[in-house]
């Protein structure tokens, strides 16, 4: 399939083919998946003419089924895919999947040649399993770990390495924007980059993660804290 058949499709499916069409811009889909909740069925046929078609509608799929409707209770609508009411997760096994998703982004930076990150991660970090509302981390750049910065900027940018085509920088911002979260993003996406890395899915153990509602914290060079939704009841 060709990028321009790729954008086309898309506008089409929402409805707003734009006089420019063959301009290819991924920032005009930014919002695209959000017209497709709750369950992203008229999405089905998408990526048609793709090898990795099946698999990638499978992890949409997976994401539409972990964030459900995007109907708030007093009114209105998510502007991103959030994980209102996720299942409960053990710590014991929260705390196995954060190893297995630090050990995956450290092979992925190492089979890039990415010494920063696998510096960063080398000895892997502790991972500590807490409950409740995170605290925020900070936003001055020059405040945050170098541990952070590796995990939240540096590996945002790995899967541009790769020699894909242009079709997935096409969709990145779209995927990108389901839930401003580039792991999130690059783990929808992994059918187009697996064969060039050789690694199974280095992601998958943290969309387990994220799909529970669970989020991460850093505020120094050792330890990944991860924050369990409180459970009620």
């Amino acid at each position: 399939m060709s990028p321009e058949t790729l954008i086309r499709r898309c506008h089409e499916l929402i409805g707003t083919v734009p006089e420019d069409i063959d301009v290819l811009d991924g920032e005009s889909l930014i919002g695209f998946f959000q017209s497709f909740r709750p369950d992203g069925l008229a999405l089905n046929g998408l990526f048609d003419g793709l090898p990795e078609a099946a698999e990638l509608h499978h992890r949409l799929d997976q994401l539409f089924v972990a964030a459900g409707a995007d109907r708030r209770a007093q009114g209105g609508r998510d502007a991103y895919f959030v994980i209102r009411n996720p299942a409960p997760l053990d710590p014991e096994r929260a705390d196995q999947l954060a190893a297995q998703w630090l050990t995956g982004i450290r092979q992925f930076a190492e089979s890039l040649g990415e010494v920063g990150i696998v510096n960063s991660l080398d000895p892997r970090p502790t991972v500590r399993v807490l409950e409740g509302i995170p605290p925020k981390h900070p936003k001055d750049n020059a405040e945050r770990s170098r541990l952070l910065l590796a995990l939240q900027q540096d590996t945002a940018t790995l899967v541009e390495q790769l020699d894909t085509g242009p079709l997935p920088a096409l969709l990145r911002p779209a995927y990108y924007f389901t839930a401003c979260d580039s792991m999130l993003r690059d783990y929808l996406m992994w059918p187009f980059y697996k064969h060039g890395t050789g690694l199974a899915d280095p992601l998958q153990p943290y969309f387990e993660l994220w799909k529970h509602g669970v989020k991460y914290r850093i505020f120094g060079e050792t330890q990944v804290d991860l924050y369990l939704p409180r459970q009620h009841g």
